[in-house]
């Protein structure tokens, strides 16, 4: 028991110098990626008018997988961190797709009929 809690902090401590390593390496992909979260909160209309806000969110996302995507092996980036990025501007842009278009961002849950 006493050699079991040296061993699981040494893997937690080496655990997060691994990441924090790929950030130190990759400042640009965090740089991008809080630039896309920032372009994705909602606005007030009356900052962004139309379908601008979800236009720049969608181009920002984009940036990320590309970045992310051609830099993969140098930050050290999972497969599966690489597809969250790819969910992101799916969505991304779709909802500008849908705004744009005059659509809402997100459609609307499907009425529920109780007979």
């Amino acid at each position: 028991m006493r050699m079991l809690l040296p061993v699981v902090a040494m893997i937690s401590f080496a655990g997060l110098c691994h990441g924090a390593v790929a950030q130190a390496q990759c400042p640009e992909l965090t740089r991008l990626r809080n630039e896309a979260v920032e372009a994705a909160k909602p606005r007030a209309r009356s900052l962004m008018p139309g379908c601008d806000g979800y236009i720049r969110a969608s181009r920002a996302w984009s940036a990320v997988v590309d970045y992310a995507s051609e830099h993969q092996d140098v930050c050290g980036i999972s497969d599966r961190l690489l597809g969250d990025f790819a969910t992101y501007r799916r969505e991304a842009v779709t909802a500008r797709n849908n705004v744009c278009s005059g659509r809402p961002a997100r459609p609307f849950p499907a009425d529920i009929v109780l007979q």
